[in-house]
Order: structure tokens, then sequence, then C-alpha cells
């Protein structure tokens, strides 16, 4: 992990006693003591991480927050927002200003090291994710699946990263849904390999009917289909499965007949808000353990 800690706190004994406690847990420090000073420090050096008052001396804090959120290049930089033990209200609204987490005083040593250290593990691995997703998307044609167009396994390994990265670095939902033709290879043995290239390319172009321009449509195994829905929790995720339900009995989503008729299955798995999931992996893995029949 790298990066400058800019700690912006508006009384000097609070500042000096986190100035202490982070050069001691190795970090290198800028301090501010009032709104305008630390976007001043900002513009001449992003730092990888701001602590921040919520209050400062000017009771700024929540202008801080707006200006950031208003600067695309400054919008990524995390915060983590300091407040009293008691001040929920700052909390709440810094929180829906953009602070990426926060702490209360009395400051724990070990408590206000360990958040320093996870947003910063996060943010770099957003900006990871979000380098090799440009390498991707930098050439449409890059990792597509030929016969569906819909996006490869290696797009949707970093889209998985991506996404899941900003949903719980945000406190978004993010929905993966998993759809598996079951008898495919059955089907082709039957039926032929282009009968199940056909079915395929029906089953891809129902996905995206059903879903918005946000989302994401992968192919992700030879059977297999993965979406990506983000600020998507399970409930909301139910618009896109009464979508595919509807399609799959009116037919339109395999299209003409097939012997033998296809067999799908659709699994479901979503990071909320302080839930169990929290990797891109994981999300993936628990939506295709949690295959049911799609009917």
């Amino acid at each position: 992990m790298s990066g400058v800690v800019l700690i912006a706190e508006g009384d000097p004994f609070n500042l000096r006693l986190l100035e202490e406690l982070c050069e001691e847990a190795g970090f290198d420090v800028v301090t501010a003591d009032s709104g305008e000073t630390a976007l001043n420090v900002v513009a001449r050096q992003r730092p990888g991480l701001i602590v921040l008052d919520a209050g400062l001396r000017s009771d700024d804090g929540a202008e801080v927050l707006e200006v950031l959120q208003s600067d695309a290049t400054l919008a990524s930089i995390p915060v983590l927002l300091t407040t009293g033990a008691d001040d929920e209200e700052s909390r709440k609204r810094g929180l829906e200003l953009g602070a990426s987490d926060f702490v209360a005083r009395p400051y724990r040593v070990y408590e206000v090291e360990q958040r320093i250290k996870n947003l910063l593990r996060l943010a770099e691995a957003e900006r990871a994710a979000e380098r090799a997703r440009s390498s991707l998307t930098s050439d449409p044609a890059l990792d597509k699946d030929p016969i569906t167009h819909a996006g490869g396994p290696g797009q949707l390994r970093i889209s998985l990263e991506y996404e899941a990265t900003r949903a719980v670095r945000y406190r978004h939902s993010l929905t993966c849904l998993v759809l598996r033709v079951h008898n495919f290879d059955a089907i082709v043995a039957a039926s032929g390999e282009g009968t199940g290239h056909g079915l395929l390319v029906q089953l891809a172009n129902g996905l995206r009917i059903a879903i918005r321009a946000i989302d994401h449509l992968f192919r992700s195994d030879t059977d297999e289909f993965t979406l990506l829905l983000p600020e998507t929790d399970a409930s909301e995720a139910r618009v896109v499965i009464d979508r595919l339900r509807g399609q799959v009995a009116d037919g339109s989503l395999v299209g003409p007949a097939i012997e033998p008729s296809p067999e799908l299955g659709l699994g479901q798995a979503s990071i909320v808000p302080e839930g169990p999931i929290t990797d891109g992996e994981r999300l993936w893995q628990a939506a295709r353990e949690g295959i049911l029949p799609l009917a």
C-alpha cells in the first residue's frame, strides 16, 4: 500500500494524536486544521487517503466532501470520517456525501490503523481493477465470445473485481445472476452444433432484453451466462428474473423448439452493505452454487 495520508482535524490535540498514531503505524502524513487548508493540500499533492473531521474548525467537513465528490479526479480518494461518539447525524450525512468509512472519538489505536489500512487496500484494488478493465475495453473485440458477442471469461473476472470493489467501498448493492443450460451437451449431441450455437445466441439476446444498459452480460462457460447488476439488491433483481420467466413462458428465451428441450437453471447472489460476501469471486461462486430451475 502506498500514498500519503492527509489528516484534516480541527482540534489541535486530536490532530497531533492522529498524526502520531499514523506515523507510528508507518504511514506518511500531512496535516490540515481547516477545510480550506485540506483542499489546498489535495490540490498540491493528491493523498492516498483523507482522515476528515466531520466538523473541523468551521463546520466545513461536509463542504470538503462535496468539493471532492464534485471533481471526478478527486472523488475516488477514500475518506475516513472522524466524529464524536454520539454524533450519528454527522456520520449519516458524511456517508451520504461520499465518505468511505467513519471512526468515532475517543480513538482506539488499532481501530484507526486497521480502518486506514483497509481503505488504502480497497482503493489500490479498485485502481488495479480499473487499469485492467481499461486494457480490455480499449479493444472492443478483445475477449468477446465469438458466438454471442457477450463478454468473455476474462472480462467477467475483471468486471467482478471492479464492481465488487466499488459496491463494498460505496456501500452499494451488487447482484450476480448465472443462467445455465443443464443439458447443453445433450442438445448438441442430438441436434448438432449449429443448433447449440443458435440456442446460445437466442439466450444472449433474451438476456440483453431483460437487463439495463448499465448491467453486464458475459458468456462465462460453454453452457453458462453471467449477469452483473450494479446497485441492485436481491429484491430489485426480481424485475430481471420475472422478465426472464416471462420469456420462458412465451417461448422467446429459447426460440424455436429444440430436442431435447433446454433445461434452464438460474442462480443468484448479492453483495449488500454489511453482508457476508465482500469480493467478486465469492459472489460469482455463490450464484453458481445456488442455481435452481428457471420456470
